[in-house]
This record gives C-alpha cells, structure tokens and sequence, in this order.
C-alpha cells in the first residue's frame, strides 16, 4: 500500500465523517421542441429555412402587405399556418377558386383548405359559407385570399392580361368562413330611414354566425382561435371623430354615442327595431377566449368603429378582442439593405383612438387578393386589389395565426399581446392637436401605444423571438417545450398606463362627483346616464384589477430560455420545467419548483425555496440556440443575495479543476437546503472550486457543515464555509474498490 493510500484515509477521519452525495445529473438538454415540420409547398420553392430574403418570390409581392409586416421572416423560421384553423366572417368566399384553397397534398385540385360553416337564425335560413352571387359580393373571396390563398409559384392570367397570382399570409392554414348573408354593403350601425333591404342585417343571423364558426367542428379537431371581419360599411348617421357628441350634431355622432345601440339588452327593441344585437354573438365567442378581429373602418376618424373600440367599453375584452386600423405601404415605407422593411408605411384610415391598447396597423392599400367576378351568369376566379382596413384585417389575423403556430404554448390573450409587443413603429404621429406628424423614433419596435397608430405595424420578425414586454403577470405553461425569447423584455408600456389610468380615474371621481354618482345612479336616471356610468364602473374596475408591472412564471416541463435583457420589474417565479437566463435579468426570481439556471446575471436576489438552482449554459443547450449567438458559459452572476432554503437545492456540474458552474453574488449567502454534485471529469486533487461567493454566508447545506468530506462521482470533498465562499478542496479520487 502507498504511503499516500495509508496517510489520506487516517487524515479524513480526524476531519469528520465522510458523507455521500448522490450525484444527481441534469437531464441533457432535448432540442428546441418548437420547431415545426417542413413548410409544404409547391416543387420548386427557392423558399429555405433560415433565408427570409429566398421567400421574396414574385407571387410574394404581389401582396405588398407581406414584406411590410416581414412575413417572410416567418416562413424562414418555418411558419406557415399549418395546423391553424382562422374564422372569417364575411360575405363568402368563392368556392371556385380550388387551386388557392387548396393544399398541396391534393395537388391543388379541390379546396381542402377552406370550410363553409352553416349558420341560420332571424328571417334567415340555413346560409353557407360559400359565395352566393344573389346575396354576396366579392369581398369576403377578397380577404380569405390575404389570410391563407395558396403558395402555388403558378401564375395565373386574368382576361385583361398581367398575371395576378399571389398567396396568403398564413398560406397553410385552415379558413373556416361564416356568411353575413349580404354585400360588404350591409351597414353595421344605426340604420338611416333611407336604409335598404340589402343594407340591413338580420341582427339574429349574424350573431349566430359568429356563435357557428367559433364552435365549428374543424378537421383536425383543434378549435378556431382567430376570428376575423372586415364586412360592412359605416352607416352615414354615425360619425366617431369626438367620443361624445357636440353640441348641435345629428342624434348618432360621436363613439360612445354610437355604442349605445350594441349595450342594448338583447330581447329589448332597439333603434334599428330589432330585438337582437349581432355584435352579441361576437362578444360571446371571445369571453370563450377566442380572438377577435374588427376593421377600424374607412372614413378618417380618429376612432375606430364601436365594433372595433369594443374592449375600451367592455375592458374585460382586452386580450381576446383588437382592432385594426391600415397602413400605406407606398407611403413613407423604408427598407434595410437586405431587402426587409425597416419602416412598414404610413397610417391611414381611422385611427386607433381610445381603443390604442387593442389596435394594430396593418396593410390596406392596393392589396391584391383573389376575387370572383360574374361573366355571363357564370362566377369565375378573378384577382383583383382593393384598399381599406377590410384589407389590413385579414393581414393581421393571419398574422397572429403564425405567431400561435410558433409558440403553441401560449394561451391566445399571451400570442395577442405577443402580436403586440413586437409591433414597429409608422412613419408618421399625433401632435398635441391631433395632426399627423414625422415619427422620430419610426422603425423601431413601439414602446407604448398611441392614439394614430396604436401597437403599430404587425411585425412577424420580431414576434418570432416571443415577447416585446410583459403587459401585467405573464403566467405560460410551456407544456414540454423547450423555446428561446431572444427579445429585450420590459414592462414601460404597462408603467405608462398607470400614469394614464391615474389621470383617468381622477376625471371619474369628478364626473361622479358633477353628476351625482358618489352613491350610486339616481332612479331617474336616463338611458344615456345608465350607459356611461356602466362604462365607468366597468373601466374602474378594470383599472382596480389591473398589475401594473410586468411578472412572469414559469411552469411546466421544458426550458425556456431568455437570452436578452429582461427589465420588467415584477418579481420572476420558477414553479416547473427550466428557465434559463442566459441575458441579464432586472428582477428578483422565486424558485419554488423546477430549474433555474444559465449563464447570465439576474440584478435582484434569487430565492429557492422548492427546487432546484442550476448554474450555468451547457454546450448542447448554447448549440439549441439560433436565433442568436451564445456560448456556454458556467457562472451566473446574482447582483442581489442568494437564499436556498431546506426544501431548495443546489446543482453544480463539475467537469474539470477549472470547468465547474458556480454562483457568484453580490449579496448575501443563505443556505439550507441540499447540494448535489455532478462530477464528470478528471480532478486534481488539492484544487479548490468556488461553488458559491457572497458578501456574507449564514448557514451551510443540509448535512454538511465546515470541513465536512464528502464522496461524489468518484471524489472526496472537504466542505468549507470561509471568507464569504463556498468551497470544495478535491482530496483525491475514490478506489474502485473503495479503500
């Protein structure tokens, strides 16, 4: 026997007792379990994954509207719709336009794609989805074109010559279509006393609609997450340029005025004298959850329609309703050198008003689409280009589609402000006065929405890295997932509706205080009296529940990855699954379940009270990360104390006398729970490894208190607590044998 092999033993036992660790391995890092199967396409394609720019082909163009909103950035990543089931409610679509609707596995010869869901009620029977040239229009083939037309590369010829062929923005996905039963002619407000048949809806039908498409059996069996409508036209007795009407204007001016007419009870006869209101069966398929989607409208206001300003009535809409007002695209539309938009166009149309926080710009001049014109009695597939929101809609919808494909964890309120977050700024903004101006900062992702454009112009380059911010607590299951949000994360915007909410409530308190309100509505109060205090209340309710910073939690298997800097400020809370900081990280994070690890710095304490803290970037999860450039690293720098309580634990991986994940802190160190070690590579004895430093160090781990050996993956450790470091002095190896 050596004398090192007769002198170690007798010394260790003079120390302490050696106690065994179990060596606990963290699971190898699976690969990110977002990525989507191939996009399927036409033979041919130049389309690659990783190559926005080979997208760009020229039926690609033919929609201005994609590269304004960098959809081919989307299909780089592998997002095409596929899976997706969007509703449209519109007036039909033309079922003869097979090739577009078409998928690719039937060789486009039928319209496997696009679903006609059956809906009657009112005066009106049972109605299909598909185009019916006695009681339709060409509108609704129009905007089912934008959500999901084919990505065929044939080009098509139209009687008067250029070829028109273009596809859709989510050119995969399944479009269930409802029927309004009318022309896009059909007026949506108060009826004038000049209002025709044609113009007037059956308020019953078309509420039933929306209540069709939202629980329609889909073909694949996942549900419509996405409605969206374009249809119909403001009626001339409404006007939504102030929010109440002035002085001397005809009785329906003014937004809330107009909003009057859908906050009748249903079974109450109303202006138009119907008993039903449509626009309830709409409110209803979103307090399901499902989004939806209303144009803002055409005519220049500074408000949306009430359809579209619908969440600023109804707050408890937010995150299932937006609206969305146009851009022009040819209008102040700038682009970097690789050929992708930097500045998406100019808005146009009405604007985004009080209903900011639920609106987005997109699209709606020149948008060619597909169209059916009637020759000789005959329908036939057409393209054609219109403009106006019915345009910018579709856009946005099937926008957001590509964004829950992406991220199919998210819930739909998380993808919709995900779609938010990531807009880009217009070229043009509001003065004081309400006059459009240049947009100093137009081109970069919008930090808080405003009056002209809202969140801005859909930019699906951005969403593909996940949140731009955090709109309150983000709670996501990332249901075994593993995904990367490579975005700069904050919550100014949630910061700047607290000021606004603040100037809010003050001028309520002083409308209750002028009208008589402090205790509640008088019992002759008048109708327009009742409508308003029910806002009121709705909207202080609203502002009494909302969090005013952002916050997120992690639970769920997988790992999600935050690789840029995150600086909301609510406290981060870890409950399952893995979340890796590999940026930096202003808040404090709470583990009380899962893994915390990465190779980052988090500014604010870290606290593990259930869990486990695991330090460091491993090299198969740095070579998981693409979409931006990181490498593994095995320090995680905490700028505040670290606290691992008894039910908590700490995972270092040891690889090497210099390759060790450790935790450096500027704060104090608390320590309780357990410490497991994953020993993996050769050491020498004698060296010393820094698992933890601290300002100050109160307690030990479990077990293990100073000078304690301990025996993992093949070596002793001496335990030591001094000079504010945890450390462990490798001793020497183990025998096979054990003596």
């Amino acid at each position: 026997m050596s004398t090192a092999r007769r002198v170690k033993p007798a010394l260790i036992a003079a120390l302490a007792p050696v106690v065994a660790l179990s060596v606990v391995a963290q699971p190898a890092m699976a690969q990110l379990s977002v990525s989507p199967p191939p996009i399927k396409t036409y033979e041919g394609d130049p389309g690659r994954v990783g190559d926005p720019a080979s997208w760009r082909t020229a039926e690609f163009n033919r929609d201005a509207g994609l590269v304004s909103m960098g959809a081919e950035f989307a299909y780089a990543a592998g997002y095409s719709g596929t899976g997706m089931n969007i509703g449209v409610v519109d007036s039909g679509v033309f079922a003869g336009h097979i090739r577009e609707h078409g998928s690719l596995e039937t060789n486009y010869a039928v319209g496997d794609r696009y679903f006609s869901v059956e809906a009657q009620g009112g005066a009106t029977g049972p109605t299909s989805g598909f185009y019916d040239p006695s009681f339709n229009d060409s509108h609704g083939t129009h905007v089912t074109g934008t959500v999901g037309a084919s990505r065929d590369g044939v080009g098509e010829t139209q009687p008067s010559g250029p070829v028109a062929n273009m596809h859709g923005v989510a050119f995969n996905s399944n479009v269930y279509m409802g029927n309004t039963h009318k022309t896009d002619g059909v007026l949506y407000g108060l009826l004038p006393a000049n209002a025709t048949a044609a113009q007037k809806p059956d308020d019953a039908y078309i509420g039933n609609v929306y209540r069709a498409v939202n629980g329609a059996q889909t073909a694949n069996g996942q549900p419509v997450r996405i409605i969206t409508s374009s249809w119909g036209s403001q009626p001339n007795t409404e006007n939504y340029n102030t929010y109440d009407a002035p002085p001397g204007s005809p009785a329906g001016y003014g937004l809330n005025t107009a909003w009057r007419l859908w906050s009748t009870p249903d079974g109450v006869v109303d202006v138009n004298g119907s008993t039903a209101r449509w626009l309830n069966g709409a409110i209803e398929a979103a307090r399901t959850g499902t989004v939806i989607q209303f144009t803002a409208g055409n005519s220049g206001y500074v408000n949306p329609s009430p359809r579209g300003a619908a969440p600023y009535f109804l707050p408890e809409l937010e995150g299932s309703w937006f609206t969305t007002s146009g851009i022009n695209p040819t209008q102040g539309r700038t682009f970097n050198p690789d050929g992708s938009v930097l500045v998406p166009g100019q808005q146009t149309f009405n604007q985004c008003g009080v209903a900011k926080w639920s609106c987005v710009t997109a699209p709606a001049n020149s948008i060619n689409s597909t169209t059916v014109s009637v020759v000789n009695g005959v329908p036939e597939p057409r393209y054609g280009s219109s403009s106006g929101t019915s345009m910018a809609g579709p856009h946005s919808a099937a926008a957001l589609s590509l964004i829950m494909q992406r991220f199919p964890y998210l819930t739909n309120e998380q993808a919709l402000y995900t779609m938010f977050t990531t807009g880009r700024q217009n070229n043009t903004i509001n003065n004081a006065a309400g006059t459009a101006i240049a947009n100093p900062t137009r081109g970069q992702i919008v930090q808080v929405p405003d009056a002209r454009n809202g969140w801005g112009t859909v930019s699906l380059r951005e969403a593909m890295n996940g949140p731009g911010q955090l709109l309150g607590a983000f709670d996501v299951d990332t249901q075994g997932h593993s995904d990367v949000w490579s975005n700069d994360i904050s919550d100014v915007a949630i910061q700047a509706r607290q000021q606004e909410d603040a100037a809010e409530a003050t001028a309520w308190e002083a409308t209750k205080a002028a009208k008589g309100w402090t205790q509640g509505l008088p019992a002759d109060a008048s109708e327009a009296d009742k409508s308003d205090y029910a806002i009121g209340t709705r909207r202080e309710q609203a502002r009494n529940a909302r969090a005013y910073e952002g916050s997120l939690t992690k639970r769920g298997d997988g790992t999600l990855f935050l690789t840029g800097s995150e600086t909301w400020r609510g406290t981060s809370t870890v409950l399952g699954g893995k979340l890796s900081v590999v940026g930096s990280h202003a808040s404090a994070i709470d583990v009380r379940g899962g893994t915390l690890g990465g190779s980052g710095s988090v500014a604010d304490s870290v606290n593990v009270t259930g869990g486990v803290l695991a330090p460091g970037l491993a090299a198969d999860e740095a070579a998981g990360i693409t979409d931006v450039q990181v490498v593994p690293g095995n320090v995680l720098n905490v700028g505040g104390s670290v606290s691992i309580g008894r039910e908590g634990r700490l995972a270092v991986t040891i690889s090497g006398d210099r390759d060790y994940t450790s935790v450096r802190a500027a704060g104090d160190l608390v320590l309780a729970g357990e410490l497991s070690l994953d020993v993996r590579g050769k050491l020498t004895p004698g060296t010393v490894l820094t698992i933890m430093s601290g300002r100050s160090i109160q307690g030990g781990f479990h077990a293990m208190p100073e000078n304690r050996v301990v025996n993992a993956g093949g070596y002793l450790f001496r335990v030591s607590y001094k000079n504010n470091n945890m450390t462990l002095t490798v001793m020497h190896a183990v025998p096979a044998n054990g003596k």
